[in-house]
């Protein structure tokens, strides 16, 4: 016998172990940025390794969730320190999920003795976790978890389903926050060392409007509004309360998506929503942004980014209004959660990827108006397209600006568009909308589309939104920038977005057709 063996990762991104080894083995790896760890058995295993990091009680319940709050309060109470105790309950509940396979795990109070605590999770309790603190060779303390076998484990208590009162949340109250009470696809998560809300749904047939069956970008800005929504779980009926006054809303002042790979029908997508700062006057501006993943049991793969800024406001008039303070129970529940500006490994891009889209073929001239006019269309608005707030709901900008897109390629592109990705399509990767004013249902907008810059294997397009008032003068509403890539098609359900290739010559010729009036 060889004893020769080696780690595999199946698609679902469990390792196992292969080669001369009882079949029944089973690992768990985990880690933490700077430090590895493995466990192996022949039962379930899960592992996890959490370095102990300072933050506040009111950071740690939002984290852990009212279920945990207990459990939190009887180590303290036992003598151990908030963060100590805090992170040995996060990194239990981690391992557990590795060996249950399970998102959401119920957690109770096992055995102590001296540093080491047990609790039991898992279906019936049956899966046990050994804690215990390690002080490791770059001086910082850790906790380290380890699941552990054992027979007959019995079944623990479980805590009743948490209740929200109607009234404001307070820092006090914030403890009951925990999304997961909502539904298998909410969950608290960490960002940054900072409570973060992750939610899960599937990807439906009317997302999938790409030319190769793949998501739309105007998808992403219509799922990020629906995630802030979801969100704000507990405060939600008090929001909706306060804007049907007609007194208070939010407006969106701006909003982008960064697409780095490929959406399907069917597949599951996970959106995280993190806030990194509180801005403005009164700090009454939010600052969201989300990372969208695809997951397959227990991988996860990026797929993009979103980002939206919002304020609180009065409003004055019929499309007229102020920022104004946010009331205090928003503010206890965002502060909690809202990342301090400076923390390290956020991740929020501020540019889309730089790939190689060969040399530019024409660019238009650095002047007030782009006079690379490519097409334009009038949209007229109708209550369908607002919202609660009463004002043109934001999503609406970037469904404008795949309509104008497509009339115009069309023009040139009809079969490629037709033919379902085979001869290639061109693919937005980054979009951004900046809002100037607001607009009203029954408002008349007129959408415009110009060219920024051709390359041979892209197009960067600029588009401007405007209010046609009865007298036709206009109001300048928005401005977006729109980045794409030609893309040819790649495997059957591929994750990655085929290299750039070159722009069809009758694109290049439609483009150039129209900004030199030939």
């Amino acid at each position: 016998m060889s004893n020769a063996f080696a780690i595999e990762w199946q698609e679902t991104g469990k390792p196992v172990v292969v080669g001369d080894i009882p079949p029944s083995v089973d690992v768990s790896l985990s880690h933490d940025g700077s430090k590895s760890l493995s466990s192996a058995g022949d039962w379930p295993q899960g592992c996890d390794i959490e370095p102990i990091r300072s933050r506040t009680a009111v950071q740690w319940k939002a984290l852990l969730g009212s279920a945990r709050i207990p459990l939190l309060d009887e180590l303290i109470a036992g003598g151990e320190s908030l963060d100590r105790a805090g992170t040995r309950l996060w990194a239990a509940a981690e391992a557990i999920r590795k060996a249950a396979g399970q998102m959401s795990v119920s957690l109770a109070m096992g055995a102590r003795e001296d540093d080491a605590v047990t609790f039991r999770g898992g279906a019936e309790g049956s899966v046990v976790v050994l804690t215990f603190p390690a002080l490791l060779t770059d001086n910082e303390e850790r906790i380290l978890a380890f699941v552990t076998h054992e027979e007959d484990a019995e079944e623990p208590a479980q805590d009743p389903a948490p209740q929200f009162d109607s009234g404001p949340l307070s820092a006090k109250s914030l403890a009951q926050f925990d999304p997961m009470a909502y539904g298998s696809d909410v969950h608290v998560v960490a960002r940054s060392g900072y409570p973060a809300v992750s939610i899960r749904f599937p990807v439906g047939f009317r997302d999938a409007c790409n030319v190769g069956g793949s998501v739309g970008f105007a998808s992403f800005a219509l799922w990020l509004g629906a995630l802030r929504e979801r969100g704000t779980g507990p405060i939600s009926k008090q929001i909706v309360e306060d804007m049907a006054t007609g007194r208070w809303g939010m407006v969106t002042n701006n909003s982008e998506v960064f697409i780095d790979a490929n959406l399907y029908t069917d597949d599951i997508v996970e959106g995280t929503i993190w806030i990194t700062e509180l801005t403005g006057p009164d700090r009454a501006t939010t600052n969201l942004h989300v990372e969208w993943s695809r997951v397959d049991g227990e991988t996860r793969t990026h797929i993009g980014w979103s980002a939206m800024q919002t304020t609180w406001v009065e409003i004055l008039s019929h499309g007229v209004v102020a920022a104004r303070p946010m009331p205090q129970y928003f503010h206890d529940f965002i502060e909690p959660m809202t990342i301090p500006t400076g923390t390290k490994n956020i991740a929020v891009p501020t540019e889309p990827k730089n790939v190689d889209r060969g040399s530019v073929i024409r660019s238009a001239p650095m002047v007030p108006r782009n006079p690379y006019l490519l097409e334009s269309e009038v949209f007229s608005t109708t209550l369908q397209d607002g919202n609660v707030v009463g004002n043109i709901y934001f999503g609406n900008y970037y469904i404008w600006q795949s309509r104008v897109r497509d009339k115009f390629l069309v023009r040139s592109q009809r079969e490629a568009m037709a033919a379902r990705g085979a001869l290639g399509e061109l693919r937005c990767v980054h979009t951004r909308v900046e809002h100037l004013r607001e607009v009203m249902p029954f408002d008349d907008v007129l959408v415009t589309m110009s060219l920024s810059a051709l390359y041979e294997r892209g197009i960067d397009l600029e588009f401007e939104y405007f209010k046609v008032n009865e007298d036709g003068s206009r109001e300048k509403l928005a401005i977006a920038r729109h980045r794409t890539v030609w893309t040819m098609p790649g495997a059957p359900g591929e994750l990655e977005i085929s290299p750039p290739s070159k722009l069809p010559q009758s694109l290049i010729d439609s483009v150039l057709e129209a900004i030199d009036g030939k």
